[in-house]
């Protein structure tokens, strides 16, 4: 199977270049920090209250998170857009732990090859970042040193991104291998159990969490420890948020086709009579829009989250410069923020030949240009609509436990209800935009070939 996945990758690289966008992004965000730990570890700065180690830590950790959790919808638009070539060695014998090593060598390989280039990208910018960071104030005594590119960093930051991409691309595409697949009886009912039992552990965990804030703080300190009860609610809430985002995680195949069939009576379809083909192929490309709104939501969540935390529980806008907020707040958001982006660039050049696809059969079957835009804004606006609901959902349920920490922290809330629709609300039209964009670009490429076969 290594010979078969090395043969595919050599007449298939091309198509992997929209995967390696957010492979490259996460090789940038671990070269950062393995540059960063490694660099304070040999410089022998790695100890007392100033060490820059967590500072290159914490990138890693989000990043990391985001990373895992969009690799799923990665290899299932990999795997779609491989799917003749995968059914065709499945008759030929090959079981789904073959087809999975498979994907998961060449996923591998390309997150080798992301590490490798996202190392050196990484070099000259956690310099930069590093001698900023000093800057600022509360940050003056971090100690002053010089990052350094070594063999052995190299190593570490390209294994850890392709064995991690290797991994979670083989556990993906099992998954997707055995539903495409019939599957033993036996293997479906253990599957079935054991995804089950996880559920019920991340919400039992959640609903467990989300009850701590309706409890007495001396209860939530004695349970934690004896620490601060700043520092217990901080930690309470960057479980919550996390917890929160597994959960929609595994929750989203049940809620997006639900989300999307509500939307068709929200929108006046009679004033857009393409609406009804948009709606059956945003409906149709499920994979897409899980793959396109799991981030978005991530992002909302993890943007509020800090939002809320600078502005209104920490206070920091009133006791920290603008520059060292926005210091604070590119050091956590940076690398989620990044490969987020990364991830939508990758759809769009996944989806490219289904886009083209999609328009070439739409116009066949007498769909104008004009037709053919509004059609694209209907699905624009379902996608768009669809981030805005699920992220202010998200926001509201966050909003409650934060609002709970500031009146135990004697803290004023200076955000407002409004507050949970402004980073949805945001994040929702940057999407409609930018899948319009796309797709008008298609549409008009369509059009030009159109008019030079007709001449």
């Amino acid at each position: 199977m290594v010979r078969l996945a090395m043969w595919q990758f050599r007449y298939t690289w091309m198509s992997w270049i929209g995967a390696l966008i957010i492979f490259l992004a996460s090789g940038f965000v671990i070269g950062f920090t393995i540059i960063g730990v490694d660099s304070t570890i040999k410089a022998k700065l790695n100890y007392g209250n100033f060490n820059p180690v967590g500072l290159f830590l914490t990138p890693a950790i989000f990043g990391l998170i985001t990373l895992t959790l969009l690799i799923n919808g990665i290899t299932r638009l990999v795997i779609n857009k491989f799917k003749n070539d995968y059914d065709l060695w499945s008759l030929l014998g090959a079981n789904s732990i073959q087809l999975s090593v498979m994907i998961s060598i060449q996923m591998g390989l390309t997150g080798m090859i992301g590490g490798l280039l996202g190392y050196f990208m990484a070099y000259p910018i956690v310099n930069i970042f590093y001698n900023w960071i000093r800057t600022n104030p509360g940050m003056t005594e971090f100690p002053e040193f010089n990052m350094r590119l070594h063999y052995e960093s190299l190593i570490l930051s390209v294994m850890i991104l392709s064995i991690l991409i290797g991994i979670t691309g083989f556990i993906s595409g099992e998954k997707v291998f055995l539903n495409m697949n019939k599957r033993h009886k036996i293997i479906n009912e253990l599957y079935l159990f054991s995804h089950f039992i996880w559920t019920i552990v991340i919400y039992g965990g959640l609903i467990y969490v989300y009850s701590l804030f309706f409890k007495s703080p001396r209860k939530i300190i004695k349970l934690l420890g004896d620490q601060t009860i700043e520092n217990t609610y901080l930690q309470i809430l960057l479980i919550l948020a996390i917890l929160m985002i597994i959960a929609m995680n595994e929750i989203e195949r049940v809620i997006l086709p639900m989300f999307v069939k509500v939307l068709q009576y929200w929108i006046p379809t009679k004033l857009m009579k393409t609406f009804q083909t948009a709606y059956w192929n945003v409906l149709e490309k499920k994979e897409f829009l899980r793959t396109l709104t799991l981030p978005s939501f991530i992002f909302s969540l993890v943007s509020s989250f800090f939002m809320y935390l600078a502005f209104d529980l920490a206070n920091i806008s009133n006791k920290r410069s603008l520059s060292e907020i926005f210091g604070t707040l590119l050091l956590f958001l940076g690398a989620p923020f990044l490969i987020i982006l990364a991830n939508t660039i990758s759809l769009t050049i996944i989806s490219s030949s289904e886009r083209s696809s999609n328009i070439s059969q739409l116009s066949i079957i007498g769909f104008s240009v004009k037709d053919l835009l509004f059609e694209k804004i209907g699905e624009a606006s379902i996608y768009g609509s669809i981030i805005f609901i699920q992220g202010t959902i998200g926001n509201a349920l966050l909003y409650v436990p934060i609002m709970q920490a500031s009146y135990y922290t004697h803290t004023q809330m200076k955000d407002g209800w409004l507050s949970i629709t402004w980073i949805p609300a945001t994040v929702g039209i940057l999407a409609f935009l930018f899948i319009f964009l796309v797709d008008g670009i298609y549409v008009y490429k369509n059009y030009a070939f159109k008019q030079t076969i007709d001449i």
